[in-house]
């Protein structure tokens, strides 16, 4: 069995996602030269912002996590608590060079899909955008809550789809039926489930509590987890090297390979891998198919920044989505 999950913006840990993400972009915007690492929790009418950072940029914090919260479909009052702290001085150097440890990142691509992502993920992503579209582009959907996931799961012939979405005061055989459509344009052969375990008139962050970081899974359960660097900044590992690993499993693919897997191990302070890992499907070493140099850190600073890229990667997810630089 294969299997996925989407969450759409407004549920709790994808919201909180997007507020960190926002955060990052603009003190990036501001200075691009700032370290940073941040997190966020929220949940009950409260948001919680904390981290470190190395940063000459100054703003009002709590405007953006409230603008980043309407755009993600969370409506009602939520009271932000912020603490962004600057470095102490003997940190600086250290959070200047980079992470303390050394990190690993996996990436992945296949010619299942247009998307170069295994059938299950993509599929589930383009439910989930469907659903997005819908709510935010249609005046007829606007009972469709902002909060939601879409499971996908592959067993042989057979292709599984469950929402677990709200849908406020639409009656919920109403609102079965309407998304039962939706779902069956996309996929149909699929077996649908609708919410369950009955209505699900409203959930979000004012209602279940969620946080940052917490997806991990890029590729799908069945593959490694990647973290995908959420409250980082570019010179971060975790960040440009899951866009880079993710890059060079394209490439692979590109060149032949049905699909690739490619993981690149970080050493503190570094900005290029000091090991490297690349096989395809039938486990052959594709190492010697990768540059070095286009694997450096160096890259993602140089060559694909631009503003609000952290959020735009963030949204869906940073592999697989359209117009992202390392998807080119």
């Amino acid at each position: 069995m294969r299997s996925a999950r989407t969450r759409l913006p407004g549920h709790p840990d994808k919201a909180c996602d997007l507020v960190v993400e926002a955060i990052v972009d603009e003190y990036l915007r501001r200075d691009p030269e700032s370290r940073l690492s941040i997190n966020a929790i929220g949940g009950r009418g409260a948001i919680f912002v904390c981290g470190d950072v190395k940063s000459d940029a100054d703003f009002d914090v709590t405007s953006i996590v409230r603008q980043t919260l309407g755009k993600a479909g969370v409506i009602q009052e939520f009271e932000p608590f912020i603490a962004i702290e600057q470095v102490a001085p003997e940190q600086r150097e250290q959070m200047t060079t980079g992470p303390a440890e050394s990190v690993t990142v996996v990436g992945y691509a296949t010619q299942d899909t247009v998307d170069m992502l295994p059938r299950p993920v993509s599929l589930s992503r383009v439910i989930a955008k469907r659903l997005y579209d819908l709510r935010t582009g249609d005046e007829t959907w606007f009972w469709l809550g902002a909060d939601g996931e879409v499971a996908v799961h592959e067993e042989g012939n057979d292709v599984y789809v469950r929402l677990l979405i709200e849908h406020g005061s639409h009656d919920l055989s109403l609102a079965r039926n309407k998304l039962t459509e939706v779902v069956r344009a996309l996929a149909p052969e699929a077996k649908i489930k609708i919410n369950p375990l009955g209505p699900n008139e409203v959930r979000g962050l004012h209602n279940v509590s969620g946080a940052s970081g917490k997806d991990m899974s890029a590729y799908g359960p069945m593959l490694p987890a990647v973290r995908g660097g959420i409250g980082y900044d570019l010179r971060h590992p975790e960040k440009s090297g899951a866009w880079l690993a993710r890059a060079a499993a394209r490439k692979l693919v590109a060149q032949g390979a049905k699909s690739a897997m490619v993981q690149l191990v970080y050493e503190a302070g570094d900005s290029f891998p000091s090991h490297i890992t690349a096989r395809d499907e039938k486990g052959n070493d594709l190492s010697s198919s990768l540059d070095k140099e286009e694997l450096s850190i160096k890259r993602v600073l140089s060559d694909w920044q631009r503003p609000g890229l952290n959020s735009e990667a963030a949204l869906w997810g940073f592999a697989g989505q359209a117009g992202l630089p390392w998807e080119e």
